[in-house]
């Protein structure tokens, strides 16, 4: 078969079946475990943010005056993200946000996979739409206190998210952005505690996430 006849094949095998995947591509820099080479924030707000064995973590003592950053440098389009975040107090705040944007000022712009009481793997559009979903499966599947298993999954405007094994956003929207680069947040407010261990990040995954196969996700999505 001549490579444009190739091409052709290649062209009506997504018109039929809507994608073929891209090799998976785990990124083995994506945090290395000792330290923050590789992610950075406004000069002003890195005292928040330290490596404690094997975890990020952010932390304040005293009330932090507004949302602060950690960017990973990686940039992201389709991607799986695995973690374990453990948030103290529980009714803290803070996130991981993804295909995101820093503006020139530090503040983050695109989504986030939301974390704390009352927010729990609903899915919110930082500095833009507000949230997008308002699921209660994670305030069900969270276990305040301890550290809880944090799955986002993307494929162009799909998005998926999973707490604890338990799917919590599918969504899809036409309108999101499709890359851009991942953070994890503390949000103003009181004293608080976040921590991320165990951060595993895939370009180009399978589609599959919190026990549930690519049927399975694209039946759950919702417009």
């Amino acid at each position: 078969m001549t490579s444009v006849a190739q091409g052709a094949l290649a062209s009506v095998c997504v018109f039929l079946f809507g994608w073929i995947a891209a090799a998976a591509e785990p990124v083995a820099n994506f945090f290395n475990g000792r330290d923050l080479a590789g992610w950075s924030d406004d000069a002003a707000d890195m005292k928040y943010w330290s490596v404690v064995e094997g975890s990020i973590v952010g932390q304040s003592t005293e009330n932090v005056p507004h949302n602060t950053f950690l960017w990973s440098d990686t940039p992201v389009g389709d991607f799986y993200l695995s973690c374990e975040v453990r948030l103290t107090p529980n009714n803290g705040n803070a996130g991981i946000q993804f295909r995101s944007q820093r503006g020139a000022d530090g503040h983050a712009k695109g989504y986030q996979a939301d974390v704390g009481e009352g927010w729990w793997g609903k899915l919110y559009h930082e500095h833009g739409r507000g949230l997008l979903d308002k699921n209660e499966v994670g305030a069900q599947a969270v276990k305040p206190g301890e550290w809880n298993r944090y799955e986002i999954l993307t494929y162009g405007d799909s998005i998926w998210t999973a707490i604890n094994g338990k799917l919590c956003t599918a969504l899809r929207d036409p309108k999101g952005e499709r890359e851009g680069r991942i953070a994890l947040q503390i949000h103003s407010g009181p004293p608080i505690k976040v921590e991320y261990r165990g951060l595993k990040l895939i370009k180009n995954p399978k589609l599959e996430l919190g026990g549930l196969g690519e049927a399975q996700l694209k039946e759950a999505l919702r417009p």
